[in-house]
Parts: structure tokens; C-alpha cells; sequence
């Protein structure tokens, strides 16, 4: 109010009830202001290794290899939807009034699994109970039990050569011990020990610090040990950034099947839960892995396009087919041209 007086934009006498009326009248409303919205923003890193996994998988199909999705999940004995249809004429504590799910947790199963687009790949489906009922499920699987799978239930059953699609979970990004770099907790005769062994000069009485930021600018490019085991096979793999489920088709697939399980639990047992998991392994056929490949493949056009991904082109080679003779014969013509 006094600003608006004194900048001469309303009489002296003009109330404050009066202003308050002629903003009303112009559509402003008095209430809480707007919060400014933080949306979260890409890392470079995570843009680039999605660059990267998307023209390595146009590159395989180019190729014509095979893709394998690979993926964990989970299922409970009490999986259940939280809305479902219930007979109101009958009391809540009846057993016809709905169905009855046992409180608690329940049991958990950790199922690990791959697939193509024409659907599960035969002998690959393993499924076993977990040792908690919270918690992330990734705890529940080891490096050392995942490539026991991978070694003895997958790749020997894969036509070669194939590409597996893994995501980023930590039991599929376990470095080799000669390509982990060294952190903050190495000790600095280990960090001379490490110099060393790759032949990288030291200052001499370089403190822990300066060794490290050493070991840190001559960080060897990272090799996995998953990654290593797939190649000796004879095939490729495709690691996924982080947070994009949506371009390992499997991941729908869990969706379907998880929906059939919480629909058809009647006795909500271990017995009752393996069968629901045989019947969805049914269900999951080859159309429903199909449009689960085409709207995954969606999902990858629209990161081309919103990342503005460019096919490389290559080297153009230009035949002629008359010889060097009429070549020099061409430009001594156009000399004589020119000197005329």
C-alpha cells in the first residue's frame, strides 16, 4: 500500500479494503504462492552409457544376433491387489465376503530368468526362497550365484552368437581385481605397490594424496567379471544405465506375470504360490513377449530422438573406372583449354 502512494499509483485516501476489492475484481486470488518445481536432472555419465547400449543393440540386430533380456524379481506369498471386487452383502469377517489374506510379509521368492522376443528361454527360469521378507531383494542374490546360474542354466543354452541385456545391478558390475582402481581407503604402500606394478613413475616423497590422484589419472578402463565370462562364451552383453527398466523388455513381463499371481492366490501358501508361477510362465507367451519387445523398441526410438543420436557415417570410396593414363590425359586437355 504504501509503495503503491508513493509511486503515485493510488490516491492518499484510497483504503487498504479498497485495493484488496479492485484485485479481486481483476481475477487475483490471495493464497499459497507456487513452490519453484526441481526436476532431476541426467548425469553426463548416465546420457553417454545410454548412448552407448542404444547403438550397441542397433548394431547387434544389424548384425542379426539374438537379444537376451535378463533380469531378477521377486514374488511373496501374500501378494494380493490392494482393490478388488468383494460381496458387500456379505459381513466383512464372512469368508465369501472376499478373500482372506493372512497378515505379515508372507514368504518372498527370488526368481532370476531371461528371454527372447518369442518368449522364456527353456531351462532358464530359476526360482528360490529368500532368506529375508524386507528389504531390497538384490541382497538375496551373490555374484558367485549369479554366475553359477549364468554359467550351468543360461549360456550353455544360447545359440551363438547371442547378446545379453543386463541392467546395473551390483552383482552384474564386479570388477576384476586387477582393474579396480584405488580409493581413499588404500594404504599408501599399496598405492605404491599398484604404481608399480603398471610401471607409472612416483614423485619421490609424493604424499597419499598426491599417489592417489596418481592412481585416480591413470585409472585403467573397467573390465567385469560377468561381462568376461558372457565373451569367453562366445557372446556379447549390453549393460543398461541406471533406472531404465524400460528398455529390458522382461521387466514387462514380470508386470504380467506378478498381475496374474495376485489375482489367482486363493491359499496364499508356498504350494499355491509355485503354481500361480507356473501358470504365469504359461500366460507369458510369445505375443505377450512381442509387445513387450515393440513398446520397449518405442522407448528406444524416443531416446534417439530426444538425445539426438547420429548413425556414424562411413568412408566414401569413389571408383573411376578409366585408368591414371586418361586421367592425366583429362587435365592436360583442360590446360590446353586454359593456355588457348
Amino acid at each position: 500500500m504504501t509503495d503503491l502512494k508513493t509511486a503515485t499509483i493510488i490516491p492518499e485516501t484510497t483504503s487498504e479494503i479498497a485495493v484488496w476489492r479492485l484485485l479481486q475484481d481483476m481475477g487475483f486470488r490471495y493464497k499459497t504462492s507456487q513452490r519453484k518445481m526441481y526436476l532431476a536432472k541426467e548425469s553426463i555419465d548416465v546420457v553417454c552409457r545410454r548412448i552407448g547400449a542404444l547403438r550397441a543393440l542397433k548394431r547387434h540386430r544389424k548384425d542379426g544376433r539374438e537379444i537376451e533380456y535378463v533380469d531378477e524379481t521377486w514374488f511373496t506369498t501374500r501378494m494380493s491387489h490392494n482393490r478388488e471386487w468383494v460381496d458387500t452383502a456379505q459381513p466383512a469377517t464372512s469368508a465369501t465376503h472376499s478373500r482372506q489374506v493372512p497378515p505379515g510379509e508372507g514368504e518372498r521368492f527370488v526368481v532370476v530368468a531371461a528371454g527372447t522376443a518369442n518368449g522364456f528361454i527353456e531351462g532358464s527360469f530359476l526360482c528360490y526362497p529368500a532368506k529375508s521378507t524386507s528389504g531390497d531383494y538384490h541382497g538375496e542374490i551373490t555374484g558367485e550365484l549369479f554366475i553359477r546360474w549364468l554359467t550351468t542354466q543360461l549360456l550353455p543354452l544360447l545359440p551363438e552368437p547371442s547378446v545379453l541385456v543386463l541392467d546395473n545391478a551390483p552383482y552384474h558390475s564386479q570388477l576384476l581385481d586387477e582393474f579396480r582402481c584405488r580409493t581413499t581407503a588404500t594404504k599408501k604402500a599399496d598405492l605404491f605397490t599398484w604404481l608399480q606394478s603398471r610401471r607409472i613413475p612416483a614423485p619421490d616423497g609424493a604424499t597419499r594424496p598426491e599417489l592417489l590422484l596418481i592412481c585416480q589419472q591413470n585409472r585403467p578402463k573397467p573390465q567385469y567379471i560377468v561381462d568376461n565370462i558372457i565373451r569367453e562364451w562366445g557372446h556379447e552383453v549390453v549393460c543398461l544405465p541406471p533406472a531404465h527398466p524400460e528398455l529390458n523388455v522382461i521387466e514387462q513381463v514380470w508386470t504380467c506375470m506378478k498381475r496374474h499371481v495376485r489375482s489367482s492366490f486363493q491359499r496364499f501358501t508356498r504350494a499355491d504360490l509355485q503354481a500361480r508361477l507356473e501358470e504365469a510362465k504359461l500366460l507369458a507367451t510369445e505375443s505377450v513377449w512381442g509387445s513387450a519387445v515393440k513398446r520397449s523398441r518405442a522407448f528406444e526410438d524416443g531416446y534417439w530422438s530426444m538425445d539426438n543420436i547420429q548413425e556414424p557415417v562411413g568412408p566414401i570410396i569413389i571408383k573411376l573406372d578409366n585408368d591414371d593414363e586418361d586421367i592425366e590425359d583429362l587435365y592436360l586437355d583442360d590446360d590446353d583449354d586454359e593456355n588457348e
